[in-house]
């Protein structure tokens, strides 16, 4: 299978066909965050620390999210992250999920930029793009 290109970096709505899913993974390093029952920042923040395994030094806030996102030198390679249970957190802080949702579209636009694949997968959230493998 073919390792999916930078182009497709961005935030989707997760597939719900395998095959597309064993497609779109190949050569990454698949995140899986489980958001369910998530309804505060500081519990999110907490949930991607501790899937992401971030150093020790992240800060517990918005642009220490930023920054660890934008570094992922403990963490080589292509990533995709699947947002499990994200509607949880998305309708108990709307606001907090949309700034949430820029924090993880900036850095897929950072590493584009860096010839790095970055996807993110939501799954319980509608809105987003449908993923597919075309």
């Amino acid at each position: 299978m073919k390792t999916p290109s930078t182009a497709r970096n961005g935030i989707y709505r997760a597939p719900a066909k395998a095959e597309a899913t064993r497609a779109a993974t190949a050569g990454l390093r698949v995140t899986a965050i489980t958001l369910q029952g998530v309804r505060g920042k500081r519990e999110l923040l907490e949930a991607i620390s501790q899937a992401m395994v971030f150093p020790d030094s992240f800060g517990g806030n918005w642009d220490a999210l930023a920054d660890c996102l934008q570094d992922l030198s403990w963490s080589p390679g292509g990533q995709l992250l699947l947002l499990q249970g994200a509607a949880d957190f998305a309708a108990a802080k709307p606001e907090e999920f949309t700034l949430f949702l820029d924090i993880l579209g900036a850095a897929a636009d950072f590493w584009k930029r860096h010839d790095r694949v970055f996807v993110v997968w939501v799954e319980g959230v509608t809105g987003l793009a449908e993923f597919s493998k075309s």
